[in-house]
């Protein structure tokens, strides 16, 4: 089971923020261009791993690391391969790690995935986020759908077996048969691993001072939905199998990492805009380039108290397909779900197979107002499956690449 897993493990993420452009839906903490910056960068990011392990030990082995952004593969590959090198010996990173790297398909070739590949990265995860060249211009990216195929075969190319694609839809202008397109495109390319990410526009964004202009339109959310039972319908129908709401994997080849943010387990981030979580303690960097350099990188944190523990717990749980177990929501919580379980029996929101209570693919589109019920009141500030604003994969947002 997942979750079992992921909680008897610790993650590492490392945030490389450098883009070559912004795209019109992205929130993280990115900068655009700044090659200069690159070396500077790792070094600053090597240095707050010396200082994490010294303050806070993080002598547990580490069996995720998981390179995000931005777009990490913009940075050369050497340089990227010595920073590993430098963190192993910091931290006590497992033989068997699952070692992700992000990627954009116009910024990898084989010679590149070779070194990081020899470096000890095992996985890869491309933002394709469609296969339609009109899409691909709405959403700002800058490479082809040839380039996608490109990545893919560099990637076998360099050995690397276990390959994920990020998908977005619902992008201004995109019909039920580009994401159809684009769902097939990703099926026939073998990958083992597929996010699928409905748009989401954040205030911040291109996108959303668009909305707030009245120059474009939110999502629809009965178009969402239809793209979402697509995608569940063929994926389902060609081999891959839905273990989180927004994520498809083959068998076996779940995102380990991600995992860990999904089940509580403890992570540490390094780097702009990165987030920590360590026994209920949350922690997250400036997303300030210039202070992140300078070293004044931590820019906040909380502690949950077990109340809001329980809480969080059951609204991620309910992210994954394999559900929860009712008696541990129940002693979590300190009380009966049996009422409102029924509830979401009765109304087809959920089900409940040998003690575990599962959302059907009605509840999956309802998915925060299912928490709701179950938690008998609003969710409380610091109930989130991860603060916002970081560049880390979080649960229920858009793709991470920028």
């Amino acid at each position: 089971m997942p979750g079992a897993y992921a909680e008897r493990v610790t993650g590492l993420y490392l945030h490389v923020p450098f883009c070559s452009a912004l795209c019109p839906y992205c929130d993280f903490a990115v900068v655009v261009g700044r090659a200069d910056l690159h070396a500077r960068y790792l070094d600053a990011l090597v240095a707050e791993a010396e200082a994490e392990a010294e303050a806070a030990g993080w002598s547990e082995p580490i069996d995720t690391v998981f390179i995000g952004g931005g777009t990490p593969s913009l940075v050369d590959a050497d340089l990227l391969a010595r920073t590993l090198e430098k963190l192993r010996g910091i931290f006590a990173i497992d033989a068997g790690a699952e070692i992700t790297i992000e990627a954009n398909p116009e910024s990898v070739d084989e010679a590149s995935l070779r070194v990081l590949h020899e470096a000890g990265v095992n996985r890869v995860s491309v933002g394709a986020q469609s296969f339609r060249p009109g899409v691909l211009r709405t959403l700002g990216r800058t490479h082809t759908v040839t380039d996608i195929a490109r990545a893919a075969t560099a990637a076998r190319a360099a050995h690397l077996a276990n390959l994920s694609l990020d998908l977005i839809y619902g992008a201004p202008g995109e019909t039920l048969e580009d994401w159809e397109g684009s769902l097939r495109a990703a099926i026939d390319l073998g990958v083992e691993h597929l996010s699928c990410y409905a748009l989401t526009v954040e205030e911040r964004t291109a996108f959303g001072k668009a909305v707030a202009r009245g120059t474009m339109l939110e999502p629809d959310q009965d178009a969402l939905a239809e793209r979402y039972e697509l995608a569940i319908e063929l994926l389902g129908a060609t081999g891959f199998e839905h273990y989180e709401l927004s994520n498809w994997a083959k068998p076996r080849r779940e995102s380990r990492h991600n995992l860990v943010y999904w089940t509580q387990g403890n992570y540490l981030g390094l780097g702009l805009g990165a987030h920590s979580h360590r026994d209920g303690h949350r922690w997250w960097n400036t997303r300030s380039i210039n202070r992140y350099l300078d070293g004044r990188i931590r820019d906040g944190d909380e502690k949950l108290d077990e109340q809001q523990r329980a809480e969080e717990w059951v609204h991620l749980r309910l992210r994954l397909v394999d559900g929860l177990d009712t008696a541990e929501a129940e002693r979590r919580l300190g009380r009966s779900l049996a009422d409102a379980v029924e509830e979401l029996r009765v109304e087809g929101l959920a089900h409940t197979q040998q003690e575990r209570l599962k959302l059907t693919v009605r509840g999956m589109l309802l998915e925060n107002e299912v928490a709701l019920r179950l938690l008998d009141r609003n969710l409380s500030g610091n109930v989130r499956a991860e603060p916002a604003g970081s560049g880390q994969e979080q649960p229920g947002r858009r793709s991470r690449q920028a």
